[in-house]
């Protein structure tokens, strides 16, 4: 008879869920950058960034709890503590400028509507360039946060408790 494997516990979920919002929020300045080649797709590739974004950051935000979970449960040498203190900080940076980044796309997506004004081709490229630059800045955040997390796999060899 088939059986299906225990689920993990929500500590040991952190390896698995932390690496979907690396590759959304990773992907999402690709969709800004061919919104910026095919002008007449811009809308589309925007709000297909915006989608890309919205998960990312609901996910970062999922990660973290799962990243709290499993530090509580890990033995901690003070090099580790550190190590985690590091990579948590970097965490919290990387919530705080994707969730803004998230609202501003969907401001400069959604507002000019509200407002009953729709933004020229240029306007919204314009504000799909400042988006764009901001997610490369964001980006090497985001990839600084991952490496630090992969040292304390690789180099401090913490690990999730797997049940």
């Amino acid at each position: 008879m088939f059986q299906l494997p225990p689920f993990p516990s929500w500590d040991a979920l952190h390896p698995t869920i932390s690496h979907f919002p690396i590759a959304l929020l990773l992907v999402a300045p690709l969709c800004l950058l061919a919104g910026l080649w095919y002008r007449d797709q811009r809308r589309a590739f925007a709000l297909a960034a915006l989608g890309l974004l919205a998960t990312g950051t609901f996910s970062v935000y999922l990660s973290a709890s799962t990243g709290d979970a499993a530090r509580d449960v890990t033995v901690q040498s003070p090099e580790v503590k550190a190590a985690i203190e590091a990579h948590e900080s970097l965490g919290a940076d990387v919530r705080a400028v994707y969730t803004v980044l998230t609202a501003l796309l969907a401001v400069l997506l959604f507002a000019p509507g509200l407002a009953r004004r729709e933004l020229t081709s240029r306007e919204l490229g314009a504000g799909v360039a400042v988006v764009l630059v901001l997610c490369v800045i964001a980006g090497l955040i985001l990839v600084n946060t991952a490496h630090t997390g992969g040292l304390l796999v690789h180099k401090l060899a913490v690990h999730a408790r797997i049940q």
